[in-house]
């Protein structure tokens, strides 16, 4: 038993925090929260001296690819913040210099809003770097991809090739392809790619863990994986080798597929649990190919829708009646009206299925009442504003920013809201800079996006934490420092509701079920 003392205590289930002192049974789950008399009352405990520190449930991020953060820290190589095409075929180059034995050199990151360039790359600029070696650039927000002209013949498309559903084969002035694929069109190149080996996927899963410790990430949604990389996660936890507790939801239909791949069966441990599938039905709004209802500035396209309706319905059905719950990404005004008709159907058919919306782009106000009424849960991400702000200036109209990402509405209509990251399609895992963005809505330049729905801190913070634990179903076992609920709760520099700047916060430990996972001492 240990009881750990002389510190703020912020359970997020109150207002104002009074708690000075926590105590902790051997199996790592709290006993009480309170004050001085926790030392009388467990004499014999271990007592643990916090310093007078900031204690806050550990984040709960409902929705980061935890394999895909890995992947940028092991194997493939980081673009993000890179600022020209000379400067990204530089590091391509160096890259590939550096690792002679790579099949495919494959990179990630991206964006062409903050290039000098002002434009995406194209085959032509790959293959001046790189003529007789697949190369695969995917953006950052992963939702479009550059292939060269290697990886294009390799994988047999041609100017004759069709485009799938929910895809495109893009192509330059004179009708040729210009190397840039789209939404479900990337799986007619990633299909072609060496396979990843267990190992490696390990490798990458152990390398996000050490990320999100640090910053004080204690349990993640990896919203969108593949059965291979599925079979690796419960690997992992049946050896042990999670530290962090993990969400995963297995891709029903992924890029470059036409039908559903088969349900895995159910599955959940104490470190991993397996009870949502995904679903994608557009792209991203930063990449412009999140389905509008009106064209992006300055062109008459409105982005890609990737289901029908029938083809969604009769696979989340038969998902949900196999005990399932569905998330579905959805940020264009066509994509939420798709989901929310969708969803609501499948509330009559499983009226006890809590249905999740990743991201939640706009919502109108005939979604919005639906949405609470058949008890649809939204995810949202307000780092996207800091980090891709710029991209949303330029390619929506400013008449649209108020409604963008609409957090303090959903919250306020009673809808359960978790707000996290998405990394890698953001460079910044860390939960204070995305709960600084949610109090004032600015991005990266400054620029205000969206001011009628700033959050207060306790909503921001509530997001990262309880609300991420009711979007995966857990509430009952993380996200407050409530008695009988896991200890996975962090040690923070500093009190957020005594400063101004609470993206200025520093995470010194890290505790999962009582036991410190992270120091920075």
């Amino acid at each position: 038993m240990k009881l750990f003392h002389n510190a703020n205590f912020i359970t997020v289930d109150a207002e104002i925090p009074t708690a000075k002192a926590m105590a902790i049974d051997d199996n790592g789950a709290i006993l009480e929260v309170g004050g001085e008399e926790l030392f009388e009352k467990y004499p014999t405990s271990e007592q643990i001296d916090l310093q007078g520190n900031t204690v806050l449930p550990a984040f709960n991020d409902a929705h980061v690819h935890v394999w895909k953060v890995g992947h940028l820290k092991t194997f493939m190589l980081d673009l993000r913040g890179c600022r020209s095409i000379p400067e990204m075929q530089q590091k391509i180059e160096e890259f590939a210099s550096k690792n002679p034995n790579n099949d495919w050199i494959l990179a990630r990151g991206i964006n062409e809003f903050v290039l000098e360039d002002k434009r995406l790359p194209t085959k032509e600029d790959l293959d001046a770097v790189l003529p007789n070696k697949p190369i695969w650039l995917i953006r950052t927000c992963a939702h479009i991809g550059i292939a060269n002209s290697k990886a294009i013949e390799i994988s047999g498309i041609n100017e004759q090739t069709p485009e799938p559903f929910g895809g495109e084969i893009r192509k330059n002035a004179e009708g040729k392809i210009s190397g840039i694929f789209t939404e479900t069109a990337l799986g007619l190149i990633t299909k072609n790619m060496p396979q990843i080996t267990d190992g490696q996927y390990e490798k990458m899963i152990l390398a996000a863990q050490e990320t999100f410790l640090e910053v004080g990430i204690t349990s993640a949604t990896d919203p969108g994986v593949t059965p291979d990389i599925l079979e690796v996660y419960k690997k992992m936890d049946s050896e042990g080798k999670l530290k962090i507790k993990i969400n995963l939801f297995p891709l029903r239909i992924p890029d470059g597929a036409t039908e559903p791949l088969p349900l895995p069966e159910l599955y959940e441990s104490d470190f991993l649990r397996i009870k949502t599938v995904k679903f994608f039905a557009d792209g991203g709004l930063s990449s412009q190919t999140a389905a509008m209802d009106i064209p992006y500035l300055g062109t008459d396209y409105k982005g890609v829708l990737r289901l029908d309706f029938d083809t969604f319905y009769k696979a989340a059905f038969e998902s949900c009646a196999n005990g399932f719950s569905v998330a579905t990404h959805a940020i264009g005004h066509q994509a939420m009206d798709l989901v929310v008709d969708v969803y609501e159907k499948l509330f009559q058919d499983f009226p006890n299925i809590s249905n999740r919306i990743e991201h939640v782009g706009f919502v109108s106000e005939r979604n919005l009442e639906r949405m609470q009424r058949c008890n649809m849960k939204a995810v949202m991400q307000p780092i996207f504003i800091y980090e891709l702000g710029e991209n949303y200036r330029n390619s929506i109209d400013e008449s649209l920013f108020e409604s963008l990402f609409p957090f303090k509405l959903a919250i306020e209509n009673g809808i359960t809201t978790a707000l996290s990251t998405d990394g890698p399609v953001v460079k910044e895992y860390n939960p204070w800079i995305g709960i600084q963005t949610a109090l004032d809505r600015k991005d990266a330049q400054g620029f205000q996006i969206g001011a009628k729905e700033v959050l207060s801190l306790h909503q921001a913070i509530e997001g990262y934490t309880l609300g991420g634990a009711k979007a995966d179903e857990q509430s009952h076992l993380k996200g407050s420092l409530a008695v009988g609920k896991q200890a996975d709760f962090i040690v923070l520099n500093q009190n957020p509701f005594d400063t101004e700047n609470v993206a200025s916060i520093k995470n010194l430990q890290t505790f999962i079920n009582g036991k410190m996972e992270f120091s920075a001492f």
